[in-house]
């Protein structure tokens, strides 16, 4: 029963993806907290950049819990799902700072994830963890711009850098050639010189799910090196994440 469900969703997407759907696919976030929305689609594994409703795309939910002295924001992030079906979480995020144009954050403390059971209800933050997080991102303090990542304002999640080369690499990687599977890739951010991004996605094949991440390097041309990660927990993965980037020199 759950292969058959996870199977009729994997379609639903795949005809999403395609057009087949109303909307023709999502046109971009359309809600009021565009900063507060690229510094979630840059910061936690396994997002869409958008939810889903009963026959189309919608926007992802976002709350504000609270604001400090120099702008800072912490808020909630919900999608209903990623991709085949398999997480659904809740990420609670800060924002340092934002302008018209671009957002800045701390790169790998600025969130936590919570797994959700395919509900709109959020699960609560302990306050415990709130506050962990606030200390963590200098809150009520001043800002270090010097600490911080700058991406530039976007209404939806940029394309897969070298996408052809990337999900051969993918199937080499997880020996899909021959076997039946659907797969699903996104992009998280790119390095400061945009050369080397980060992906993350999901295999769903007769062998077993795979959920996965990848650090590749580009050379404007062609993409030189793809590396990956997969993590033993979807929902825990900060420190292997973390430690997967400096074993990979990101900067």
């Amino acid at each position: 029963m759950k292969k058959t469900l996870v199977l009729l969703l994997s379609v639903f997407l795949l005809l999403a993806s395609l057009g087949f759907l109303s909307g023709c696919g999502y046109e971009g976030y359309s809600g009021d907290h565009l900063d507060l929305y690229t510094v979630a689609i840059n910061s936690v594994l396994w997002n869409n950049g958008h939810s889903f409703s009963a026959d189309r795309y919608t926007d992802s939910q976002i709350e504000i819990l609270d604001e400090d002295r120099y702008g800072r924001t912490i808020f909630t992030y919900y999608e209903k799902y990623y991709a085949g079906g398999g997480i659904s979480f809740s990420a609670l995020i800060i924002c340092q700072s934002s302008n018209e144009k671009e957002v800045f954050y701390y790169e790998d403390v600025n969130y936590i994830v919570k797994e959700q059971k395919h509900t709109p209800n959020l699960k609560e933050f302990e306050k415990e963890e709130i506050e962990q997080l606030k200390a963590a991102n200098d809150w009520n303090r001043e800002i270090d711009y010097d600490k911080c990542i700058k991406k530039e304002i976007t209404r939806q999640k940029p394309a897969v850098p070298y996408e052809q080369d990337v999900e051969n690499r993918i199937i080499d990687e997880f020996h899909l050639t021959g076997g039946n599977y659907s797969l699903f890739v996104h992009l998280l951010t790119t390095d400061s010189a945009n050369s080397d991004f980060i992906i993350y996605g999901y295999v769903m094949s007769d062998g077993g799910d795979i959920y996965f991440v990848g650090l590749g390097e580009g050379d404007n041309e062609s993409l030189k090196e793809l590396k990956f990660l997969v993590p033993e927990n979807v929902f825990d993965y900060k420190t292997a994440f973390v430690e997967f980037k400096k074993t990979n020199n990101w900067t």
